[in-house]
Formats: structure tokens, C-alpha cells, sequence
């Protein structure tokens, strides 16, 4: 989550060095030319969203095979898949809130038909505060889960699921 926190953050600011750059050189208007900005301002953040993507998919997965019933191990891939999917649909979900939100009582939305007339600084900083209230939530809620110990002697001896057989406990 700190991961997320930082990428939202270092987008911010280079895009907002990159707008000054726009500005400065008044190119706000021609979004056919070439932005005088190297793309490797680009690394920090894509190193880092590799990191936390790297980090996010296994930690899943870890705390999947750690706290599910071995009844559903076949699922498991299944269910990581899934919760990485619904962060893509949240993404996505949360660019047309924001474009929705940003554009009430008459202001401009923050989302524009070209790059240079767009505020996406605005959207990344408000990444970076929701990122900030889900670490904070989330630290909160790790203290009253109830973690499961790890699997007992019982569950790793225990035959894999078998679709003919279902056993109630």
C-alpha cells in the first residue's frame, strides 16, 4: 500500500512538472507537438507500479493459501485473478467518478479530449489520499481480524477435493 501511496505521488509531480513544461512553452493548445521532456521522468513510477503489482500478486496469493479451507485450493488462482480483475474494474470505476465529481458546477472536468488541457495531477494526489485512507482502514481492520494459524496437520492430510465427494463439516 505504501508502494501505491509513493507511485500516486511521484506520477503527481511529474505530471505537474510536465504541465509547467506545456505552459512554459505554450503547447497547451497543440497537442500534435512534442512536449521538450524526456520520458524517462516516466521510470520512478513504472518501477514502482512493477513493484507493487509484483508485491500485491503474491501477497494474494499468500494470504490465500495461508487463510482458505484447503476444500477450495483449486479456486485459489482463481479467486487472486479475480481480486486483481476487480481492482482494474475499480480503476477504471474510479477514473469516471472523479471525471464525473471534478466536473460539477460548471468547472471543467479534470479529464479533457487532450493531455495538455487535462489535470491528471489533480486525479493522481486524489489517488494518493484515498491510497492513504485505505492504509489507514487497513491497519485498523488487521487488528481485529482473526487470522487463521497456519494450516493444521489435519487440513495437509486431508485428501483434495473431489467433485463425486463432498464432505460437510
Amino acid at each position: 500500500m505504501i508502494f501505491g501511496i509513493l507511485c500516486s505521488i511521484t506520477a503527481a509531480k511529474v505530471e505537474t512538472r510536465r504541465l509547467g513544461v506545456v505552459k512554459s512553452h505554450g503547447l497547451i493548445d497543440k497537442p500534435e507537438e512534442t512536449v521538450p521532456m524526456s520520458m524517462f521522468w516516466l521510470l520512478p513510477q513504472f518501477l514502482l507500479l512493477g513493484g507493487l503489482e509484483g508485491i500485491a500478486e503474491s501477497s494474494i496469493d499468500s494470504f490465500l493459501v495461508k487463510q482458505v479451507p484447503p476444500s477450495i485450493d483449486q479456486c485459489m488462482v482463481r479467486f487472486c485473478v479475480a481480486f486483481l480483475g476487480m481492482g482494474s474494474i475499480g480503476g477504471v470505476l474510479s477514473v469516471y467518478v472523479v471525471g464525473e465529481i471534478s466536473g460539477q458546477g460548471g468547472k471543467p472536468s479534470w479529464f479533457q479530449d487532450t493531455l495538455n488541457k487535462s489535470r491528471l495531477d489533480h486525479y493522481y494526489w486524489t489517488l494518493a489520499a484515498l491510497s492513504a485512507v485505505n492504509l489507514v482502514l487497513y491497519v485498523l481492520v488487521s487488528f481485529w481480524y482473526a487470522y487463521k494459524d497456519s494450516r493444521s496437520e489435519d487440513d495437509e492430510t486431508a485428501e483434495p477435493f473431489d467433485e463425486d465427494h463432498v464432505q460437510l463439516i
